[in-house]
């Protein structure tokens, strides 16, 4: 299978040693609901340890069934790169125009990007039950495993508050510093920021809303001013 660099190559033998798709858990969750493959982790840019701010965009459920499949799972490290990062869809979109923001060009390959459910029931809207949802997250800690061996220092989630009840326990401290709200154009995003921890690694952690149906310039504004408050 394609990896582009050594911590994909280290992600998928994560994903193997774990054995994210054929696990006792992961049967479980297939008993029960008409769930797709685990999709694994979008990308790790090939630059992203090249620089001291290292940043992955956590989004809810990996939809439809993008990628090859590699024994249990899904990769979809080529993918992404070749048919995803260039869409016009908010989540691509808005993610490309802050990592431009940030790094000065809108290379796949300076960010990592992932999400906090593998599988999904349905190719649209998240319809993620609690089930699914404490399975993946807390029970087999694929979000925690792959936090592991990314190394990132900046974690910004895209999942509003349907996940309030499980991020914090994906790390061993989570200490929110800010939980609120940010005008978004018109509407209110729910805003949160916390300082976690796991294991040895420290991580600025940004807790928002789903990039769909916000005002662009305001959602990559502010974002980035996180990222960078001297922007």
């Amino acid at each position: 299978m394609r990896y582009f660099n050594e911590t994909e190559k280290r992600l998928a033998e994560r994903y193997h040693h774990m054995e994210l798709g054929t696990c006792k858990i992961c049967e479980e969750c297939h008993k029960k609901e008409h769930l797709s493959l685990p999709i694994g982790c979008w990308c790790v840019g090939s630059d992203f340890n090249k620089t001291s701010k290292r940043i992955l965009f956590v989004g809810k459920n990996a939809r439809n069934n993008p990628g090859t499949i590699e024994d249990g799972f899904r990769n979809p490290f080529q993918y992404t790169r070749e048919s995803l990062w260039n869409k016009s869809w908010p989540y691509w979109s808005y993610t490309r125009a802050i990592t431009q923001r940030i790094f000065g060009d809108d290379s796949i390959e300076h960010i990592a990007f992932t999400n906090i459910v593998k599988c999904n029931n349905s190719g649209g809207k998240d319809t993620t039950s609690d089930f699914v949802k404490s399975n993946c997250i807390l029970n087999l800690k694929v979000l925690q495993q792959e936090l592991k061996v990314i190394h990132p220092t900046h974690i910004i989630f895209y999942t509003a508050w349907y996940y309030d009840d499980y991020i914090p326990n994906v790390f061993d401290r989570y200490n929110i510093h800010y939980n609120g709200s940010k005008d978004i154009g018109k509407r209110k995003m729910p805003w949160q920021e916390a300082i976690s921890t796991l294991g040895n690694q420290t991580f600025h952690v940004l807790r928002v809303g789903h990039p769909q149906c916000k005002k662009k310039s305001d959602f990559v504004y502010e974002i980035s001013k996180w990222l960078e408050p001297a922007l």
